[in-house]
């Protein structure tokens, strides 16, 4: 905003083209009038815009009590379900015309406890849904009967899911529990997703957690 002087061009008030006179205590002002803001909506913002409406959807899936057990150490200048926000965004599966979270290759989210567990295998068969895993680790068979969280993705429907197990991680050897398909998806759905540690020794719900710090993952052979 202008402050006009009197002399030669003197104050004025009202618009004169693109700038406003006024006064105000006896003081002449001017100012630029107020642009329309322009929303050309070019593909490349289109594609941004629908990529922050995805992230922000799969971020509001989950409960604050979920958000607090992915992130039992609260996030520095953020909410925890920015956070997650932000990690969903990091590695999107970009291509000429869009932009999407992938879903198929997240393997751990927030900072909860992952430490060196096994693949989890998630398919959809039937009326169930079949949670299971395989292969021998050191944290596993340190705490065969911990029961894990189950991180689940339906890639297909771009959902996500922290499912509770119903058996104990065991020493090693194959263990699967089923959960009704029908609240996952489809059975034509692709799933995918990973194992959480909790501490739990007995079927558990998340209000009971008290997950409080993240082991360090130990490197995998390749």
């Amino acid at each position: 905003m202008g402050k006009i002087k009197q002399g030669i061009l003197g104050g004025f008030k009202g618009k004169v083209g693109t700038v406003i006179g006024s006064s105000w205590n006896g003081i002449s002002y001017m100012k630029g009038h107020a642009q329309n803001i322009r929303n050309p909506k070019t593909p490349a913002q289109m594609i941004q815009r629908d990529f922050f409406k995805e992230v922000q959807d799969l971020a509001g899936q989950l409960s604050n009590e979920q958000l607090a057990f992915l992130f039992p150490l609260t996030p520095k200048n953020m909410t925890r379900r920015n956070a997650l926000a932000q990690q969903l965004a990091a590695d999107p599966v970009v291509t000429d015309d869009a932009k999407h979270v992938d879903l198929a290759n997240i393997t751990t989210l927030g900072n909860a406890p992952t430490a060196d567990l096994p693949d989890a295998t998630i398919i959809a068969a039937g009326e169930n849904l079949t949670i299971s895993w395989d292969g021998s680790t050191d944290y596993r068979a340190a705490h065969s009967d911990e029961f894990p969280t189950v991180f689940v993705a339906n890639v297909t429907k771009k959902k996500v899911y922290l499912v509770n197990s119903t058996v104990a991680f065991g020493q090693s050897g194959n263990q699967s529990f089923n959960v009704g398909l029908s609240a996952y998806g489809e059975a034509t759905d692709t799933f995918s997703g990973f194992l959480l540690s909790t501490g739990a020794t007995s079927p558990h719900w998340h209000g009971h957690l008290c997950v409080s710090e993240r082991p360090a993952r130990v490197k995998r052979n390749a």
